[in-house]
């Protein structure tokens, strides 16, 4: 039979069948404890989750001599280091220089025959005595004036003239003839790349100094079938417009005079060949100064070749002319009257 107790619930113990009750000296009868578990025993400690506490730092001590090897390889370090930086700063900049080089030879026109990349320089000097033979797998290009004895061109073999965008080579070839023939050729210029520079070729020797070759003779620029010669210069007025009708006889003869700027002495007038336009204008009294004399001589000795020179003698020139004006006069102009002046 279950037993209740003053409030209607039933007691939290029983009695034992026996007639003896259990109950806990601690506890009081119709009470409920709370079981709390038992204590840890004190050798293990409850968790700590807090952050570790940071160690100390270990500190070394160095002696002197320790130090001083440490920092010698702290110089090394720094040194080789430096040196690989030179290094690669070198390489880089040789290959940039070298890149830079392909791209400078790589950048030629293809249309002008002294920039053939098969093309050698050639350069020969002044030799009188030196018969050149350029023959099959010899390209050649003149970059120099030189003197040889004779030129002869075959076989596939080449010869051009250098060339620069300032026009500054000025080459000028003595030679006593230039024999082209079996595929052999002389380029100045080409057809698509004129040449700039001023090149010259100049025949020399006496006619009784060789033999004759068969079809063109001593002295020559001679080109037989399979051969190839082609010049091209700098364009230049081919061809102008008379604004007068031209007798079929020419000009008269006469006297002609000056307009204006009439002077006593040498009047000159020194026109462009290709322009027709008046370069220059001056007048030397060769009549009363000697000065006045060595002054033209010098005047007429520098002039550019090609030029063309206009003298009329005003009133007298021949008192103060000194022979050697007269001789200048003869040779660059031609003149065959200089002697025959007189005073008036």
């Amino acid at each position: 039979m279950q037993h209740t107790n003053g409030s209607g619930y039933p007691p939290a113990f029983h009695q034992s069948h026996n007639g003896n009750s259990h109950i806990p000296t601690r506890y009081s009868p119709g009470r409920i404890v709370p079981v709390r578990p038992p204590p840890l025993p004190k050798s293990q400690g409850s968790p700590d989750f807090s952050s570790p506490k940071p160690e100390n730092s270990a500190t070394f001590s160095f002696s002197a001599a320790e130090q001083r090897q440490q920092a010698e390889v702290a110089r090394k370090r720094h040194r080789n280091a430096l040196i690989c930086v030179a290094i690669s700063c070198a390489i880089f900049f040789i290959l940039l220089i070298a890149c830079l080089a392909v791209a400078a030879s790589s950048n030629f026109d293809e249309n002008c025959p002294d920039q053939n990349p098969t093309v050698k320089q050639w350069n020969p000097g002044h030799d009188p005595q030196r018969k050149v033979v350029i023959g099959k797998g010899e390209h050649l290009s003149l970059g120099a004036s030189a003197t040889v004895h004779s030129i002869t061109i075959q076989n596939g073999g080449s010869l051009v003239f250098a060339d620069d965008k300032e026009g500054s080579k000025n080459v000028t070839l003595k030679t006593r003839f230039i024999h082209i023939r079996e595929g052999g050729a002389l380029h100045i210029g080409a057809d698509k790349c004129h040449y700039k520079s001023k090149a010259t070729i100049i025949l020399y020797g006496k006619s009784d100094e060789s033999e004759d070759l068969p079809l063109f003779g001593k002295k020559f620029i001679g080109v037989e079938a399979g051969g190839s010669l082609e010049l091209h210069g700098t364009k230049k007025l081919s061809w102008t417009q008379l604004a007068k009708t031209l007798p079929a006889s020419g000009l008269p003869s006469g006297s002609y005079s000056f307009k204006k700027d009439y002077s006593r002495g040498f009047n000159v007038r020194v026109i462009d060949q290709d322009t027709a336009q008046v370069l220059y204008v001056d007048k030397f009294d060769t009549h009363d100064q000697e000065n006045e004399s060595i002054r033209l001589h010098t005047f007429l000795r520098g002039l550019d070749p090609g030029r063309i020179v206009a003298i009329a003698v005003g009133d007298s020139a021949a008192k103060s002319l000194l022979s050697d004006t007269k001789q200048t006069l003869k040779d660059l102009l031609g003149s065959a009257h200089v002697n025959d002046l007189s005073y008036r």
